[in-house]
């Protein structure tokens, strides 16, 4: 990379910073090119030549994001790769640990849509690419553990024949799986994933002052559900 490369590079992770720090003092609707440009003290023209729009700038910020969530938590899962309940159990917290430490990004990726499959440039997307990546450690860890002890799950004929063929032409992204094996894990992604949402954004507070003991409970049992040895809630 010759020094115009390091220079351009430089200041497109200074223009990226300061949209994230727009986004934490002010939430998405702080983030404009304008607004990035004061920060910068430079001119929307001269931002225009990094980001030609609100919505690439916003993008690049999702792809950051994703990344830097993606690298957390393979951080945690290095931790004990050769137990697959310890995995899942240091995936799900270390994905509630940063959503509750950075609200504001999480509301950002999780509230922006992914490019729809049915686009025909949407592989190419950096932020299509980096969901994926995230993504592709739940489909790796779950593909794990059906091919190490395969868990029960509902037959085809409880599903219906719509969800079947969807959830069929996904087995390959995970490992062979079956359609009710896949269903069951995407049961319990959206309903970690949903306790996770439903704290970060102050929905729990009626009932739970803390969350966590409920978030270790459900993991728990999710986990026995998969035949792991999850540890048990304190």
């Amino acid at each position: 990379m010759d020094s115009r490369d390091r220079r351009r590079a430089a200041t497109l992770a200074e223009i990226k910073a300061a949209a994230r720090r727009l986004l934490v003092s002010g939430g998405p609707s702080a983030v404009g090119l304008r607004a990035v440009a004061r920060e910068l003290g430079l001119t929307p023209p001269a931002l225009y030549r990094y980001f030609p729009s609100h919505e690439a700038l916003v993008g690049a910020l999702v792809t950051d994001l994703y990344d830097e969530l993606t690298a957390a938590l393979m951080d945690r899962a290095s931790a004990d790769e050769g137990d697959l309940g310890a995995k899942l159990y240091l995936i799900a917290n270390g994905l509630r640990d940063w959503a509750l430490a950075h609200p504001a990004e999480f509301g950002l990726v999780f509230g922006t849509a992914v490019p729809n499959p049915d686009d025909d440039d949407h592989d190419a997307t950096p932020g299509h690419q980096a969901a994926m990546r995230f993504g592709g450690l739940f489909k790796e860890l779950v593909a794990q553990i059906w091919h190490q002890k395969p868990f029960p799950h509902p037959p085809d004929a409880d599903l219906g024949s719509v969800l079947v063929e969807q959830l069929t032409a996904e087995s390959e992204h995970f490992h062979g799986m079956p359609a009710g094996a896949i269903y069951l894990s995407l049961n319990y992604w959206t309903r970690l994933y949903g306790l996770i949402c439903m704290e970060v954004f102050g929905q729990l507070h009626w009932v739970l002052p803390d969350a966590a003991a409920f978030f270790e409970a459900q993991l728990f049992e999710i986990g026995q559900a998969l035949g792991l040895d999850c540890p048990e809630p304190e």
